[in-house]
């Protein structure tokens, strides 16, 4: 028989008592598992989250529930005078709004006039911020005027404005940006190639860009113009649809207006 050495039985002693201590470190961690801190708001050597990019602000007004806004967050209200009237009418599975008819009375001050009217907010004025705005139209050959206009907040000759309008007899589209450079009110127009007044729809598009403001037809460019990139676009006027009012001498628009919006990024 092979004779055991005394330094052999004192390795397996210390393998056994080595084994219970490891036995005991697994049984306390099954019975008592450790909790796992919590991770810190922001880990050591990483940057906070960056804020959520602004998604933009606005509005649209598609008119399919008439002077309807429920739920839209937004009142839309009608403003007449001289018994001007508003009608809804189809137009792209919704409605479109016609408003009132060439009036050709000697005195302007007699002839209908009706517009749309959504009060002002904080959310409706770009500042410097890029701007996009438009609508869609309808207006026959002998529905253009000197004035006729579509979409616009404020006014040119006093604060700041922007605006879209297809003023003159031929009825070309033009988008406007006024406001004070150098102490006087300055008018800035991106003026439409082509006319829109043929009795079909048209698309049509005012983007301001810092410097510059284009005039889109049906999607394409058709005008331009440059204005100061420090000209900010702030108001308390409400946004005016079919005129600038509707007391006299208001630029009253005259056929189909669809699909209005404002988009300020």
């Amino acid at each position: 028989m092979r004779q055991i050495k005394w330094w052999q039985v004192v390795l397996v002693l210390v393998l056994i008592g080595a084994g219970g201590a490891i036995a005991f470190l697994v049984s306390r961690s099954g019975d008592e598992p450790r909790a796992t801190p919590a991770p810190s708001a922001t880990p050591s050597g990483s940057s906070a989250p960056s804020p959520r990019p602004n998604p933009g602000t606005g509005l649209r007004l598609d008119f399919d529930g008439g002077l309807d806004r429920s739920g839209a967050g937004l009142t839309l209200t009608k403003k007449a005078q001289q018994g001007g009237e508003l009608t809804f009418v189809a137009h792209d599975a919704g409605l479109a709004v016609r408003f009132p008819e060439t009036c050709h009375a000697a005195a302007e001050d007699s002839c209908p006039r009706a517009i749309l009217e959504v009060a002002d907010s904080a959310g409706l004025n770009p500042g410097l911020r890029p701007l996009h705005w438009g609508a869609a139209v309808l207006m026959t050959p002998g529905e253009t005027s000197k004035g006729s206009n579509v979409v616009q907040k404020g006014y040119s000759m006093q604060g700041t404005q922007f605006k879209l309008q297809v003023d003159g007899y031929e009825g070309k589209p033009s988008c406007v940006i006024s406001g004070p450079v150098e102490g006087q009110n300055h008018i800035f127009v991106a003026l439409g190639s082509k006319g829109v007044a043929d009795g079909g729809w048209h698309h049509v598009e005012c983007v301001r860009d810092g410097a510059k403001l284009a005039v889109l037809i049906d999607g394409a460019p058709s005008g331009e113009a440059e204005l100061p990139a420090d000209l900010a676009i702030d108001n308390e006027a409400p946004v005016r649809v079919g005129g600038k009012g509707a007391a006299t001498n208001n630029d009253q628009f005259h056929g189909m207006i669809d699909d209005v919006f404002i988009d300020i990024r």
